[in-house]
């Protein structure tokens, strides 16, 4: 299917599918520029201190290996061992924040998911057409492009941060050792958080391009999502044969309690609501037990003039209930007043023997 037909939205069901095959949206970029920014940020912190705890060790080692005049490769050996537990011990703050940060940073781009199907073996993937068709891709283009501008980045910065402290840097044969490890430290963690910024706006503009990338590839045609929807709803045309038996029936049960109904308000044509209350029961308020507009409207009139409920015109009520009331649910209190008079008008016709329909009522 030509990729300039599919102009529709991909479903959920084909973002869920997308997603159980590994298919998502995500940035590596994002991952990168979060690790080192937390890397070189941890460092700012314990930087000073890791430096300090290393020279201290380093001078009580080399100290203690002049003083025993052991150079054994026994002792170099175990010197060496027990310089890789210090810096362990001293590095593993940064480890764990780069270790976490890239976690998170993942949870929080696709959440948690396991799927096995990109690491199953697939023939396509050693097709040499294929192949070359990944290599010269929007896709590759666009990697390689990213690849130029962060080199780019990291060249400029370093070079700018270089040119500043270039002086300094020649001064450092005149101090001592252990403040030329603080000054290098200290550039080094500046001109990582600074690339870490930067590389910060890139990850942005690439987590934006492969979102827009990915919603792009899994774009349906119109064919592909009725497809879809008559696969998860069923056939349309069954569908609304059921829901035209469906207001059917409600329009049956709602004419079947017409004829108990204390009165029906109407428009006086295109509207008629028909009301009920029984105060002997647990009804805190007239309710609506039917209402329809125009044909609807004149069947509920009909059936009501059949079985001698009276049908009063009120115009402003019945719009009101028409639009305020569902059916089968009771009255609002704002219109307790209206069809309280209304009802005892009703119940006045009824014990004086006045006629079913009154159309003169509330026009005052």
């Amino acid at each position: 299917m030509a990729k300039e037909n599919r102009t529709e939205a991909p479903t959920p069901r084909r973002l869920e599918d997308a997603r159980k095959r590994g298919q998502v949206a995500k940035s590596v970029e994002v991952n990168s520029a979060a690790i080192l920014l937390a890397t070189f940020g941890v460092l700012s912190v314990v930087g000073g201190q890791l430096i300090t705890q290393l020279g201290a060790f380093m001078r009580d080692f080399l100290s203690l290996s002049l003083v025993q005049g052991d150079f054994s490769p026994e002792m170099v050996w175990r010197g060496a061992l027990d310089i890789l537990v210090a810096t362990g011990n001293m590095v593993w703050p940064v480890m764990a924040a780069s270790v976490l940060t890239g976690i998170t940073v993942n949870l929080a781009q696709v959440g948690f998911l396991f799927s096995s199907e990109p690491v199953i073996p697939r023939l396509s993937r050693i097709n040499p057409i294929a192949g070359l068709g990944r290599i010269f891709s929007g896709r590759a283009l666009m990697e390689l492009l990213k690849s130029c501008v962060k080199t780019a980045v990291i060249g400029f910065y370093g070079y700018l941060t270089l040119r500043d402290v270039y002086p300094a840097l020649l001064a450092t044969s005149y101090i001592e050792p252990h403040h030329i490890a603080f000054q290098i430290g200290g550039l080094m963690i500046r001109l990582g958080l600074r690339i870490a910024g930067l590389l910060g706006i890139i990850a942005v503009i690439d987590y934006v391009y492969q979102r827009k990338e990915f919603l792009d590839n899994l774009k349906m045609t119109r064919e592909e999502v009725r497809e879809e929807l008559r696969q998860t709803e069923g056939d349309p045309m069954l569908r609304a044969r059921i829901r035209a038996r469906q207001r059917q029936i409600a329009i049956y049960r709602m004419m079947h309690e017409v004829p108990n109904a204390d009165v029906v308000v109407t428009n006086p044509v295109h509207l008629a609501v028909a009301l009920k209350y029984d105060v002997e029961t647990t009804m805190g308020a007239p309710r609506v037990v039917a209402k329809g507009a125009r044909l609807m409207a004149d069947r509920i009139r009909e059936t009501a003039v059949e079985h001698s409920v009276p049908v009063v015109e009120n115009k402003p009520l019945a719009q009101a209930l028409y639009k305020a009331v569902e059916i089968g649910e009771e009255i609002p209190s704002h219109l307790y007043k209206a069809v309280a008079e209304l009802l005892a008008y009703v119940y006045h016709l009824n014990r004086t023997g006045g006629a079913t329909t009154a159309r003169d009522w509330g026009r005052t």
